[in-house]
């Protein structure tokens, strides 16, 4: 027995530490693509989408249709013939057909509307992508936003517990007739404001986990720890590069480029409206005064035929003219579109790529001065202590560290969020498997 509990609180400590694991931020990523019902959304509408093009593809093929009519007449019908009546058909009279039809000829509306399914199944799938792209940026932003608020709490603590020591030391002056009161009311405020502080972080830590589970399709008070791992910094690209790869990868450009050609086709589909509409036509019928139409004493009980049907519209007041007309405006709109678009992604991977730049230079510069920062903290301190320098020095030295280590995180967090914006930018942005 005592082996078997054992047992169980080895699996519930494996399971707990299992379930708090901490998550990298590819693997965070790949949990929310599996999840967000945005991303199943849009694969619903792919399937329809799907479906629809197998439902325009159906419209080149024959098509079975079948018809049944029963009449009862008040009287026989019958002819006069030589002044004698003869019957012609019974009262009751059944009647049912198959009919199968094949389309020949339809102005090249069939094709278009093919066609124009199999561009919405394009859309679809693109639209598909840029939605998992757009959770990838996010999901990755709000990572590093978590790894953010976390270091700010911590260092919100760092101060908490240094400006508390300080205290002490500046209340032991004191009552020793060493300090004036003035100094230990300073050190006071200080400890006060930086608890503040640290509750403000707190709090901060708590909404952006929040709104991290939510990415992630979990529940808002399950704990969610992002693995802290500095990303790798890399030469700046050519801007040009990326440019030229975010007009191919960006799945806007394709949406739009696909659209105009959608308003193509849907030209050519009004335009079948000048055409005539041919389709051969194969029919079998019986006829008889029975429900199943077996019986016939007046015609012949079946009959097949095969025949070439031709319909064209020759007049509708302008309507085909009118609709032709609509799609060629809406292709000329779509394709101010697209230019508007191109140079909007253009903008972005600028202000993307000056980020990154901005964030890589940081990074060299906010370590100088943290390094800087501590050693004159560790300085002013030791000078306090030994009567050598004043609180105010103390406290001075305690905030430049404090905004010393927070660029410091600044910087390192912001370069991640910043190569995930240009990834972003430029159509690229996938997890790690």
């Amino acid at each position: 027995m005592r082996y078997t509990w054992l047992t169980i609180i080895a699996l519930l400590f494996g399971t707990h530490a299992w379930a708090a694991a901490p998550l990298t931020i590819d693997e965070a990523v790949r949990e929310a693509l599996e999840k967000s019902p945005r991303i199943h959304e849009q694969i619903a509408y792919r399937d329809a989408a799907a479906l629809g093009r197998k439902a325009a593809r159906a419209d080149f093929f024959p098509r079975l249709s079948g018809a049944y009519a029963y009449h009862n007449l008040s009287e026989s019908p019958f002819v006069n013939i030589n002044g004698n009546q003869v019957t012609t058909n019974s009262q009751d009279q059944h009647h049912w057909e198959v009919t199968l039809s094949q389309p020949i000829f339809a102005g090249w509306a069939i094709s278009a509307r093919h066609r124009i399914a199999q561009l919405g199944l394009s859309t679809r799938e693109l639209e598909l992508q840029q939605t998992r792209q757009m959770i990838i940026l996010n999901v990755r932003q709000r990572c590093y936003d978590l790894l953010m608020a976390e270091k700010t709490l911590a260092v919100a603590r760092s101060s908490t517990a240094a400006l508390a020591a300080h205290e002490a030391d500046v209340r032991k002056f004191y009552e020793n007739g060493l300090g004036p009161l003035n100094d230990l009311l300073k050190a006071q405020v200080a400890r006060g404001d930086a608890l503040l502080r640290q509750h403000r972080a707190e709090a901060n830590v708590s909404q952006v986990r929040t709104a991290l589970c939510l990415l992630l399709g979990r529940d808002l008070d399950q704990s969610i720890e992002i693995r802290d791992m500095q990303t790798g910094t890399a030469p700046v690209p050519d801007l040009d590069r990326l440019i030229d790869q975010a007009l191919t990868a960006r799945p806007e450009v394709a949406l739009l480029a696909q659209a105009i050609q959608s308003k193509v086709r849907q030209q050519q589909l009004a335009r079948s409206d000048y055409y005539p509409q041919i389709e051969l036509t194969g029919k079998y019928q019986q006829d008889g005064d029975d429900p199943g139409a077996r019986n016939n004493d007046y015609s012949n009980q079946y009959n097949a035929s095969i025949g070439l049907q031709a319909r064209w519209t020759v007049f509708t007041f302008g309507k085909t003219r009118a609709r032709s007309a609509q799609a060629a405006a809406e292709k000329r709109a779509l394709e101010q579109a697209l230019t508007t678009t191109r140079d909007d992604i253009r903008l972005q991977v600028v202000r993307a790529r000056l980020d990154l730049d901005v964030a890589l230079r940081n990074i060299e510069t906010t370590t100088t001065a943290l390094t800087q920062a501590q050693e004159h903290w560790r300085i002013t301190n030791l000078l306090y202590q030994q009567q050598l320098t004043t609180s105010t020095q103390v406290l001075d030295a305690r905030s430049f560290l404090d905004r010393a280590q927070s660029a410091f995180h600044e910087a390192h967090y912001g370069y991640g969020a910043a190569l995930a914006q240009v990834q972003w930018a430029i159509g690229t942005s996938s997890p790690a498997r």
